[in-house]
């Protein structure tokens, strides 16, 4: 098979291990105070029916209503919104607990060819949209080895490295989320809302299947 990253690390500029090292070592990550000072806040604001940010879902956010029913039967959460571009809350939190910025803006100590990625995706589940320890900058030229569009093997030993980076550094807060998810009977709450609100409602059969598909996807425990 023909791998763009192989034939590029093949002209002996670089070796793999200088590129990965290289990747990892340019992260800009939460600092932990921070980060758990943000995730404090999270939790706080999904369980009091305060303000909430979460990425669209389906094409061009087409269903976006569908994943704001769920919340608001399953959090009794009224106030989730769906982010304007879909990175923006992201972009925002990230900047404001490292200060950098990709913008210029003022007092924040500008950045260039980096993207914000999120380590563990799950862009739809709000624990984790906007939580920190999901959140990074990471070079432009490594990004792509972190999305699905890539493949290969160089592309899933990277996303290894990568995320047991961050999964290290924020160990504790990833465990709490884990713990929400599998240990505070949530997943029982989304089952019976799958076999009853949801069923019941006005929804297409095929809308509901996508939604149980995501959901399912979205709302798993982190594991490296």
């Amino acid at each position: 098979m023909r791998d763009s990253y192989s034939e590029f690390l093949s002209k002996g500029h670089l070796t793999k291990e200088q590129f990965f090292e290289f990747g990892l070592d340019s992260l800009i990550l939460s600092p932990l105070d921070k980060a758990e000072h943000e995730w404090q806040s999270l939790k706080r604001r999904i369980f009091s029916n305060e303000e909430v940010y979460v990425r669209g879902f389906g094409r061009h956010g087409a269903g976006s209503k569908l994943l704001l029913s769920f919340y608001e039967n399953v959090f009794d959460n009224n106030n989730i919104k769906v982010d304007p571009t879909n990175n923006s809350f992201p972009t925002q939190l990230i900047s404001k607990v490292t200060g950098y910025s990709k913008t210029g803006r003022k007092g924040f100590k500008p950045i260039s060819n980096y993207q914000v990625s999120h380590v563990f995706g799950r862009t739809k589940n709000i624990f984790c949209f906007t939580a920190p320890w999901n959140i990074v900058f990471i070079p432009k030229i490594i990004d792509p080895l972190t999305g699905h569009e890539a493949h290969g093997g160089i592309v899933e030993e990277f996303t290894k490295l990568f995320r047991r980076r961050v999964f290290d550094k924020f160990e504790r807060q990833i465990a709490e989320y884990n713990c929400i998810i599998s240990h505070s009977g949530l997943l029982e709450k989304i089952e019976g809302y799958f076999s009853s609100s949801l069923e019941n409602s006005t929804f297409s059969f095929d809308e509901k299947r996508r939604l149980r598909k995501s959901v399912k996807e979205e709302f798993s425990v982190i594991e490296v």
